[in-house]
């Protein structure tokens, strides 16, 4: 087993103090990137090294790399000198400078999971690409799903719309093209878990490994046949559920779920696990500093808390910055990581709420309401505050400055990676097959994810108390 380095592109270590020496011979391909001369370059971009044995970059007037974008960037990343691509493997990194970059060393490792296939039903009508429909938590749950598998080595077969695009590991079955806008019961719903079962039949072989069929859209997969497979819900942030095998983000959509469809989930919650939403943390970052905005990025919707947020930056005189639908990948980041604070006061029980920890991911505090999954989520005091009052909103914003963004990071990626919770959704699988292929609750063995995470469960719990 070896140890990688899993750069976030924080930029720090374009900030420190030091010197980038640029190689005679790495002159001429860095100047034909940038189409000027290698005159040219030495001239505008180099100085002389203090020991006079050669040229090193010159810096910006703040002591970064004269490279360095504001938006973290290197303007010259794919020709950019050994040093930098040697980082931080042939580096003698200081304890202090440590702490500042925001890159991982994970333990990477030759996966071979007992796990022998994974059935992924996917969306509908979208194909699975995030970055065309940025808004859709569905969508961005199932592309999350597919990398967890893709991570752990289980194979997967990704049933969707033409133009999907899965990671290494995978492969697409296409379900053609939409006939209509989906509604249960409507034709498109109809000829949609038509085509599915039709598909599921050619692709459903026999294999001496577990094999899960995967609902990650609810009720609009609600008519397929199982195949003698157990079917799952791994996601469950909507209102409903209608497969015997489910996963909840958080306690409180599982007791919401519980109460909606008392009579529906009373014979197999034994069943069930909960398993918080995840998402890779090299896909965020610290910005080395933040503006005095707050930031709001959901739905343009009263349930949402919209209004609250406005009402809240209002009353602090600060600017805030809704977006509602647009943004994905590196913009994304760089909006969370560049405000003060992000608000999310939702009104309704949130069943989980990504952006929550997105924002945690950026080291951004936090400012939600406390219910629905926040007290699950957000830590009071440290890594953001849940409010019930415009006076603890107020209060709220009066202290985010005093948490410590790398300690909200690092809270972030200890309970929401995808390295994290990966591997519980492995152990809800083999558990699952257990049970359903011997005797159920009485199976033996029986023992589920969730019986695992009870102490960091207690830990989280005591955490969020004492705040």
């Amino acid at each position: 087993m070896k140890k990688i380095f899993k750069c976030a592109r924080c930029g720090n270590c374009c900030r420190w103090e030091g010197v980038v020496h640029v190689r005679e011979s790495e002159l001429k391909p860095i100047a034909e990137y940038l189409g000027v001369s290698v005159a040219e370059l030495i001239d505008k971009y180099t100085r002389l090294s203090d020991d006079r044995k050669g040229l090193v970059y010159i810096d910006h007037p703040d002591g970064s790399c004269i490279f360095l974008d504001e938006n973290n960037l290197c303007t010259n990343n794919p020709v950019k000198p050994a040093q930098c691509t040697s980082f931080p493997y042939d580096w003698n990194v200081p304890e202090d400078h440590q702490a500042l970059c925001q890159g991982r060393w994970v333990e990477e490792e030759e996966r071979k999971s007992e796990v022998g296939l994974v059935h992924v039903l996917g969306h509908p009508a979208l194909p699975l690409d995030i970055a065309k429909a940025p808004a859709d938590a569905q969508l961005f749950n199932c592309h999350n799903f597919c990398q967890m598998l893709s991570y752990l080595g289980i194979p997967f077969i990704y049933y969707g719309v033409p133009g999907s695009v899965v990671p290494e590991g995978g492969r697409i079955v296409s379900t053609g093209k939409p006939t209509g806008r989906w509604k249960y019961g409507n034709a498109w719903h109809k000829t949609y878990n038509a085509r599915l079962n039709k598909l599921l039949k050619k692709n459903v072989v026999e294999i001496d490994k577990p094999q899960i069929i995967a609902s990650m859209y609810g009720a609009s997969q609600s008519d397929i046949e199982d195949f003698g497979l157990p079917v799952v819900e791994p996601m469950v942030g909507y209102d409903h559920c209608w497969a015997p095998y489910r996963v909840f983000p958080s306690y409180a959509q599982q007791n919401i779920i519980y109460t909606l469809q008392a009579k529906y989930t009373w014979a197999t919650r034994y069943f069930d696990a909960v398993i918080p939403h995840f998402v890779e943390p090299e896909n965020y970052f610290i910005h080395w500093w933040h503006e005095d905005y707050l930031l709001y990025l959901g739905r343009n919707a009263s349930d949402k808390g919209i209004d609250l947020a406005r009402q809240v930056a209002r009353d602090a005189g600060l600017e805030l910055k809704e977006i509602h639908d647009g943004v994905s990948g590196r913009e994304k980041t760089l909006l969370l990581s560049r405000a003060k604070a992000v608000l999310m006061p939702t009104i309704y029980p949130e069943p989980f709420g990504y952006v929550a920890i997105e924002a945690q991911m950026c080291g951004t505090p936090v400012l939600t309401t406390d219910w629905g999954a926040f007290p699950e989520t957000v830590i009071n005091g440290k890594t953001g505050f849940r409010c019930r009052t415009a006076a603890e909103f107020a209060k709220a914003l009066e202290l985010v400055d005093g948490l410590d963004r790398l300690a909200i990071r690092k809270s972030a990626i200890e309970r929401f990676s995808l390295e994290k919770n990966a591997h519980f959704f492995e152990r809800y699988f083999l558990f699952v097959w257990n049970v359903h292929k011997n005797g159920g609750y009485y199976s033996s063995n029986a023992i589920g994810p969730g019986f695992s995470v009870q102490e960091d469960r207690a830990v989280l719990n005591k955490e969020n108390q004492n705040g």
